[in-house]
């Protein structure tokens, strides 16, 4: 039987994390850890932790001394940690009984996948609203959450493979942790958080790796952060909004093969001078993506000659 790391980043979670951990202890898998990485909260989430740690040695707390986000945190679990499959949990994600043991099963039946996801629910109604079912590719090199606010009833939803997985519920097999490494690290903590999903989700797929949504998986995920929204997006700290800028250029500029670089950005391109003039004209702090960006320029090239150098290996080996 697989052994599974269940991987909680923490920053200040105190509201949702005793719900999250009751949810992942409750699974009816047998083997698995819970392992809680907090990004130093200031309020009451490790102790609140710490008391379920306490009682249930399945669940291990691990404090950092600084924030390195959700890329970091993460990467900090997949690092010290030898599991079969990793899932990763967001804090305010609360789990059915038997997602982790369905979504094992759809791992070990297709060798060929790399990334299992379910389907996020926005309540617990009769009829409740879809949060994700997966991700879906779109033009310009960007993903958005398949399904996302539809009504559950108007589908009819089957097991198949889908773009990518959402960010807050996928498991991952190691090999698919391991294989799409670039030096050293799953994710890229250029990312810090927001769309290291989709990062995740291009690489494996250029990498041949694929993913597949198990609508048998079943979670409650009440989503916050949809920066599209733009009276949200001004309720929003500065470096997510900034963050979220910065993120695209780093996907736009490293999984881009060769020759698709020049029609994708032909694509992207009108996208990304609206968001420049929207970040001169009303979002002016947002424009420290621009020089992040700017400044670090060699890095993020000599990481897109990693993954194309690797991806061209797998497209070699295809059939």
């Amino acid at each position: 039987m697989a052994h599974i790391l269940l991987s909680i980043v923490t920053w200040n979670s105190a509201d949702v994390i005793e719900a999250c951990l009751a949810a992942c202890l409750a699974q009816t898998y047998p083997d698995f850890a819970v392992w809680v990485v907090d990004n130093g909260s200031g309020d009451a989430t490790c102790a609140r932790v710490a008391v379920v740690a306490a009682a249930d040695s399945r669940v291990q707390l691990h404090r950092l001394e600084r924030n390195t986000g959700f890329c970091g945190g993460h990467n900090y679990s997949l690092n010290h940690s030898t599991s079969d499959a990793v899932l990763l949990v967001n804090p305010d994600v609360e789990m059915d009984p038997d997602y982790l043991s369905q979504a094992v099963a759809a791992l070990q039946a297709h060798p060929a996948i790399g990334t299992v996801c379910g389907l996020l629910l926005q309540s617990r109604g009769a009829n409740p609203r879809i949060d994700s079912a997966g991700l879906v590719r779109q033009a310009g090199g960007r993903y958005a959450l398949r399904y996302h606010g539809r009504l559950l009833h108007e589908l009819t939803l089957t097991t198949e493979e889908v773009d990518g997985a959402d960010g807050a519920l996928p498991l991952y097999r190691r090999a698919f942790v391991d294989d799409l490494r670039v030096e050293g690290y799953f994710f890229d903590e250029r990312f810090f958080a927001h769309k290291e999903d989709w990062d995740i989700s291009w690489r494996g797929q250029l990498y041949g790796w694929r993913t597949l949504f198990e609508p048998r998986c079943r979670a409650l995920h009440p989503r916050e952060f949809r920066p599209a929204d733009l009276r949200r997006r001004l309720r929003l700290h500065a470096a997510i909004k900034a963050d979220a800028v910065k993120n695209q250029w780093l996907l736009l500029l490293k999984n881009p093969p060769a020759g698709q670089l020049v029609r994708l950005w032909l694509r992207a391109l009108p996208r990304q001078l609206g968001i420049l003039f929207y970040c001169l004209l009303l979002e002016r702090p947002s424009l420290r993506a621009y020089r992040y960006v700017w400044r670090n320029r060699a890095s993020i090239w000599a990481s897109r000659a990693l993954i194309q150098r690797r991806a061209a290996q797998s497209a070699a080996l295809a059939p």
